[in-house]
């Protein structure tokens, strides 16, 4: 391997010393509070995933959306709207901890994908716990992407918020498989394939394999994923830039962004992102010369840092 390229890998050990450097730290909870985060967006015109509800025991309110506390509350509230069609997130969760996709309701049970019906008194007890939920209405793929995700894929989009502008060295497409209700990396048989920044084409198609990532020639059941350009890709380019912009003050971070047959949909911004999934997806260091010069303008000093852990390593050598 090129030792250039080699260099431009990143450990993701790195993310959070790079990320609060680069961020303004006051807008960590409204990037990651998802209620506080889609207020935000759809008031600047981005489209976002539609809230029904907020399941939430603690005396937070949420003006302008229902709040659940109860198991009657939940019961009442699942027999006015259309089951199937309801998908559950914490509010502060990340990576998809804990989420759940309703498939059906009753009078007695809550029936959710991958799950035994549970009655509403064990749902709130053991699901839902001590958590806040996010009620929202299921989105669904684009007609164009279904054959290859069984549930909703996103677009991540790695955004460095410059003076000049919105820069997106890297965009990898998440897309769920089997199973999956959601598409992270780290659920067993999910893909994820770079994309090509400028025109929306697919470049790789990736999946863990073990402890490693190996790349396909194409998706492993139906041919086309390879090369297949993104549709409405224009447009996600120009709300992600919308939706960067509006929290400007995070500096580095990223969106998962939905295309649907409606158009593209904000579901997430992320306060940071993971240097990982872009470099397991692309098969390439994130670490190019424009990013490494837009971490550097905020203090961070690559060269320094193996000489730090050079001096830590002395001094416990000495204890």
């Amino acid at each position: 391997t090129d030792p250039a390229m080699r260099a431009q890998y990143i450990s993701n050990n790195l993310h959070w010393p790079i990320t609060h450097l680069c961020n303004n730290q006051g807008w960590t909870g409204a990037a990651e509070d998802k209620v506080v985060a889609a207020t935000l967006l759809s008031a600047a015109g981005v489209a976002v995933p539609e809230t029904l509800a907020v399941i939430d025991r603690s005396p937070r309110i949420y003006p302008g959306i229902d709040k659940l506390t109860t198991a009657e509350d939940l019961r009442a509230f699942l027999s006015r709207n259309p089951t199937g069609g309801i998908f559950g997130k914490i509010v502060d969760g990340m990576v998809s901890l804990g989420a759940f996709r309703v498939e059906a309701a009753d009078d007695t049970h809550v029936q959710c994908t991958g799950l035994p019906a549970l009655s509403y008194d064990t749902f709130m007890m053991d699901i839902v716990g001590d958590n806040a939920y996010v009620l929202q209405r299921r989105l669904d793929t684009h007609s164009a992407l279904t054959p290859y995700a069984n549930a909703l894929a996103t677009v991540r989009m790695v955004n460095l918020v410059q003076d000049d502008g919105v820069f997106c060295p890297m965009a990898i497409i998440k897309l769920p498989q089997g199973g999956n209700i959601a598409d992270n990396f780290w659920r067993g048989g999910n893909l994820a394939c770079s994309i090509n920044v400028d025109s929306g084409k697919i470049e790789t198609v990736a999946r863990r394999a073990g402890p490693e990532v190996e790349f396909l020639p194409d998706h492993p059941d139906t041919p086309g994923l390879m090369g297949m350009t993104l549709p409405l890709w224009d447009e996600l380019r120009e709300m992600n830039a919308r939706a960067a912009l509006t929290f400007a003050p995070i500096r580095y971070q990223s969106t998962d962004i939905a295309i649907t047959d409606a158009g593209p949909v904000v579901v997430e911004l992320n306060y940071g992102g993971g240097f990982d999934l872009p470099q397991y997806a692309s098969g390439r260091g994130l670490l190019t010369p424009e990013v490494r010069a837009f971490f550097e303008s905020f203090g961070y000093d690559f060269d320094a840092r193996p000489k730090r852990r050079n001096l830590i390593s002395r001094l416990l050598r000495r204890k």
